[in-house]
Parts: C-alpha cells; structure tokens; sequence
C-alpha cells in the first residue's frame, strides 16, 4: 500500500525528535552515559521529547536563518545546551564535558544542510567553528558518536561542493552573517526518511517540496509497506499535523557582532522586516 501526505518545516521536526527520541543508542546514553542535545530548532523539539515538557524552542538556537538572512541570537537571548547524565540534566556548559564523553555517549547535533549521498553541512560563524569546532575532531578522537537531525527542507545537490565555498575572510558583501561551512560525511543521519523507517518500518520517498500560505519549506512524501503498517503512520502524522512555527526570535541587528550588509545601521534604517 501507498500513502501520501505533507509535512510543514515544524511537522517533519516533531516527526523527526520523536523518532530521535525513541533510539535506543539515544535511551542508553542518557539514562546510563551521556547525551549532549547541542542547540538548534529541530533539536529543541528533541529536548522537548526527552523532557516531556514544553521549552522556549525558538530560544534553543545560536546561529539561525530568520526573517530572509543568515543571524545569530545574541548570547544574551539564548538558552543554556541541556546535557543528560545517567538521567538527570546538568546545569553545565557542553563544553565542559568533552573529555568525560566515550564510546556510548552522544552528541546530537543540527545541520543546515543535507544532500543525497548522505553529507550533512553545518554552517559556522564563530571564529572557532562554535560547537562544530569544539566537538567535532574531540569526539572523532574518542570514538564517541555524533547524530546529526535534520530535516529535507534543508536538501541540497551537493554539500562537499557547496562547502568548497564561503569562509568569513573569503566572502566580500553579505546580506546575512558571514560564515563557512563544514562538510560531514560520516555522521548518523536523521531525516524524514529515517524517522518513518525507525518507527513504522516503511520505505519513505520524498515527492515534491515547498508551498505557500504556511507551506513554504514544507515536504511531500510517499510512503510505502503494509496497510497496517502504512494506515498506523497516517493515523501518527494525523496527530502531529498543525504543529504551530516557531516564534521568531532575533536579536537587534545593531551591535549584534555578526557583520553583514545591515551592522552599524540605525534601527529607522533598517528594512521593516528586520526591525
């Protein structure tokens, strides 16, 4: 049997965080190790998952794409990474962590990209690569585990290609954050297509994406098994349609330290849709 359904950007990330949520390397490693939930939108619906408890979601990021550009949410207007231990969460910086996490631990990081060979593309502004920098090599050093969530909207054609571009010193004008980009191709994936196949067993292809009214990145997908495997999918992706977007949260562009076309400009300056 065959079905067919569209999920909006917020839909495929509670999809995704509750697919996320329910592996069993995720369950292990925060009830028995460690599980570090590194910020981003489609990971604060995972914290919500594994809290079972409502966050300020659009407070969960630091690097964003909000109101057309590339941003960063100021230190200031951020929430603290929540890291699990043993099944408790600790009031810690990530960071702090890094040379206590082994084999059976786990970073669950977001992306800005994905492309179909399985590459996943984080996009860094920080001077040091932010968390990208910061864990990345540590943990490949450890043998310690790093899940990238991410949803297709976020598809593109190649990101060993795209991340041969950019770099903060390399580009001239921007309209956005200045940034580059990391190429990762050996990390576990989690998109719309893992997370059906996680939780109901079904193959799942991508049919056609984007919209309009509130369906702007939104994604369309076939999916195909069983009828009671495919009727037990619909009957989940019926209760999750309608999952509200995210409030947008932007810090004021003047000051920000993120340079781009728009730093230093007065606020009466600004386009209406940044102010």
């Amino acid at each position: 049997m065959q079905a067919l359904f569209t999920l909006t950007s917020s839909e495929s990330k509670r999809l995704i965080s509750k697919a996320v949520a329910a592996l069993p390397e995720v369950q292990h490693a925060k009830d028995h190790g460690y599980l570090v939930i590194g910020r981003g939108s489609t990971n604060a619906f995972i914290l919500e998952e594994l809290l079972n408890e409502k966050v300020e979601k659009e407070r969960y990021v630091a690097g964003q794409i909000i109101k057309g550009v590339l941003c960063v949410l100021g230190a200031g207007d951020r929430t603290r990474p929540v890291c699990f231990h043993q099944g408790e969460v600790l009031a810690v910086e990530p960071g702090t962590l890094i040379d206590k996490l082994t084999p059976g631990d786990l970073l669950i990081k977001g992306a800005n990209a994905v492309d179909p060979f399985g590459n996943v593309g984080v996009v860094m502004a920080g001077a040091g690569g932010g968390t990208m920098g910061q864990f990345y090599m540590a943990l490949k050093a450890q043998g310690v585990a790093t899940l990238y969530a991410v949803g297709l909207e976020k598809l593109i054609p190649s990101v060993e290609e795209a991340a041969l571009y950019g770099g903060k010193m390399a580009l001239g004008r921007t309209i956005g954050c200045r940034v580059g980009m990391a190429c990762v191709a050996d990390g576990r994936i989690v998109t719309e297509i893992e997370a059906i196949d996680s939780l109901f067993g079904l193959k799942a292809v991508p049919y056609c994406s984007g919209g309009w009214g509130g369906s702007e990145g939104a994604v369309t997908l076939i999916v195909e098994g069983e009828e009671e495997d495919v009727n037990g999918c619909l009957d989940f992706i019926e209760k999750i349609k309608g999952e509200p977007p995210l409030t947008a949260a932007k810090s004021p562009c003047k000051g920000c330290g993120a340079p781009c076309s728009f730093a230093g400009k007065e606020i009466e300056e600004l386009p209406a849709y940044l102010k």
